[in-house]
């Protein structure tokens, strides 16, 4: 499930796109502003059915799942011993931190590499009744950080000198607007397509953004306090 939609986009822009270019929203430029958010943030906020992680247990209390906010558990397994959550069992979930800590004064095992397995479900989501919305400034983020490579790459592909637009692209995940010719051949021709994503020198997150995204970000806990 996606942090944003084409419609979201479109609000921003204030404009209605094309059906081929809601593809290319959807399947490139989309993506392309989650990956941003998700290495600003330090995690991947996207929803995920079903999620297995194995862990190297370290002897600290916190262990730390790759995606959040968690909406479930479905198992932990810690050499190969099958824990329970709750105060009065083995761990408890932290949801928004993604962050299992052990109860009481216990730790994590370090009996050998790869001894906790857990199963567990993550992210945000507008469809999915057991999870959380996605939040509406972390939303309105990936639009208008969406709408910004659209107005970037339209820019780019009518000033570019050397390229032409490509009208004829068979792979429909791309849209001709938001890709270039790079080079072209006579003889054996062959051409090259580069997406205006590769040429857009700019950051895909701006100031204004991350400052909205920073309340998201995964914090870590030591026994020296937070770290970023």
């Amino acid at each position: 499930m996606a942090l944003c939609t084409v419609s979201d986009v479109e609000k921003v822009l204030g404009v209605d796109l094309g059906s081929t270019d809601e593809s290319t929203v959807t399947n490139l430029l989309i993506p392309t502003v989650e990956d941003a958010i998700a290495n600003f943030v330090g995690y991947n906020p996207n929803y995920t059915a079903s999620i297995t992680e194995k862990f190297d247990g370290d002897k600290t209390e916190d262990l730390f799942l790759s995606r959040s906010p968690v909406v479930s558990v479905t198992s932990v397994t810690e050499d190969g011993t099958t824990l329970s959550e709750g105060n009065s069992n083995d761990y408890v979930l932290y949801s928004k931190l993604g962050r299992l800590r052990k109860v009481g004064k216990n730790k994590w095992s370090a009996v050998r590499l790869q001894n906790i397995t857990v199963v567990y479900v993550a992210g945000y989501s507008d469809s999915e009744a057991s999870a959380e919305d996605v939040p509406s400034d972390m939303k309105y983020v990936c639009a208008r950080a969406t709408g910004r490579l659209i107005v970037s790459a339209l820019s780019l592909s009518s000033q570019q000198s050397t390229g032409t637009v490509n009208t004829n692209q068979a792979d429909n995940t791309t849209d001709s607007k938001f890709q270039l010719v790079r080079n072209e051949g006579i003889g054996d021709y062959q051409v090259t397509y580069e997406s205006v994503l590769d040429q857009l020198n700019a950051d895909i997150l701006q100031d204004a953004d991350r400052k909205v995204l920073s309340k998201y970000k995964r914090q870590y806990f030591t026994s020296a306090g937070i770290l970023d």
